[in-house]
């Protein structure tokens, strides 16, 4: 249990959660931990803090702690829940598949040719011509191929992000994640399509909003944020008078800024009337937007970006399908860094959904000695590995960018 203490309470034992820790030093690797020394509480205090969180299922209790908000303590204990079961949503084996390094070439040509379709309709548009159903379609398939050989070599891609681009990768990514979500929950492959290819539209309409609206580093006035949200509007119009699109693709661009208590946009639709296409692309377009660097917000690490989502599930998005999601991509989904035993640091490159804590990981960085090392391709499920998964890190803090080792 989640539990905020006075640092009075805190005892050696005790393990300081990753919840509201920003007096946590910069230089540190880890952002959550088991307090090992009464010195490193005089250390905690002099930074001033008064208050912390615990977690009592990972160290010492402390009976008089004040269980955390209703919040918090779902966030924790239902991700807590899922990184340790055995999920079966959609798993495969990993010997019956080509390898993340033996799909790389393949993927990264069809992820390239992806954005450039879609900058191709983008230029199209603006010079008054239509969007190219069939080359929707075709990109649409070979992103699929490229998925059902090996979904983590697109997904390995998908967080190699500039900011200049960030329209057409959060383009690409959604399709791709819609994709991976639909293979996950055993969709008809026709189902599958149209949704890979709605995601890839599904923001079309945003090259119709203007640049300095768009591109603001800044919050956006309220009358700068009711054009905004016309994206959706400009998307409807466009994908209209596109032939050869089906009603499912088409809907992606309608209804993936709905939520089910109504306050989404642009028609505050109620639950009822928000289809499981329309959830699921809701939740994959948060989950890439939150994870994406933009001029105005810097992006979560996939980890924390999926425990975002069990937050926004009680109001918002569909807990049901959240917590699919998370079992699709593993609560260790692709690009997260995690804190290996022996002070190493590594990241992920292929989840494992039937074993979460035993993903393939790339090792690269020495959390003693601060410093790079020799990349190393680990598989943590295999009988002979003597490293398993302590924490999560956050590279920015580390120092470090995690982009060559994807």
């Amino acid at each position: 249990m989640i539990k905020k203490i006075s640092i009075d309470q805190l005892l050696p034992g005790m393990y300081v959660a990753d919840l509201n820790n920003q007096w946590v030093p910069s230089k540190n690797a880890s952002r959550s931990g088991v307090v090992k020394t009464q010195a490193i509480i005089e250390k905690i205090r002099a930074l001033g803090v008064t208050e912390l969180f615990i977690d009592s299922d990972k160290g010492v209790d402390c009976t008089d702690g004040k269980s955390a908000d209703s919040v918090k303590q779902l966030q924790a204990s239902q991700f807590n829940s899922l990184s340790v079961q055995s999920g079966t949503l959609g798993a495969v084996q990993r010997s019956s598949r080509p390898t993340v390094t033996q799909e790389r070439d393949r993927a990264e040509k069809r992820y390239s040719a992806a954005k450039d379709m879609i900058g191709s309709i983008i230029e199209d548009i603006k010079t008054g011509k239509g969007v190219n159903a069939d080359a929707v379609d075709n990109t649409a398939s070979d992103l699929i191929e490229s998925l059902n050989a090996n979904e983590n070599a697109l997904t390995c891609l998908s967080f190699i992000r500039t900011k200049d681009e960030y329209l057409l990768e959060h383009s690409v990514n959604v399709g791709l994640l819609l994709g991976i979500f639909a293979k996950a929950r055993r969709m008809d492959d026709t189902i599958i399509h149209q949704l890979v290819a709605g995601g890839l539209l599904h923001d079309i309409g945003k090259i119709l909003v203007p640049t300095e609206i768009l591109n603001k580093p800044g919050k956006l006035e309220p009358e700068e944020w009711d054009e905004m949200k016309r994206h959706v509007t400009y998307g409807e119009q466009i994908l209209d008078v596109t032939a050869g699109l089906s009603d499912i693709t088409r809907s992606i661009c309608s209804i993936h800024h709905e939520r089910l208590d109504g306050s989404g946009y642009p028609r505050n639709l109620p639950a009822k009337k928000i289809t499981i296409y329309g959830r699921m692309a809701a939740i994959c377009d948060v989950f890439d937007a939150v994870t994406a660097d933009r001029v105005y917000h810097i992006g979560m690490g996939p980890n924390d970006a999926l425990k975002k989502l069990i937050e926004w599930s009680i109001f918002h998005l569909d807990k049901d399908l959240v917590y699919d999601f998370i079992r699709c991509l593993s609560v260790y989904p692709v690009g997260t860094l995690v804190e290996l035993s022996g002070g190493r640091a590594a990241v992920i490159i292929e989840p494992n959904r039937r074993q979460p804590k035993l993903p393939v990981v790339r090792l690269f960085y020495s959390t003693k000695q601060q410093r790079l090392l020799t990349p190393e391709i680990i598989d943590l499920a295999s009988k002979d590995c003597a490293y398993e998964i302590i924490n999560t890190l956050d590279s920015r803090q580390l120092g470090i960018d995690i982009r060559p080792f994807l």
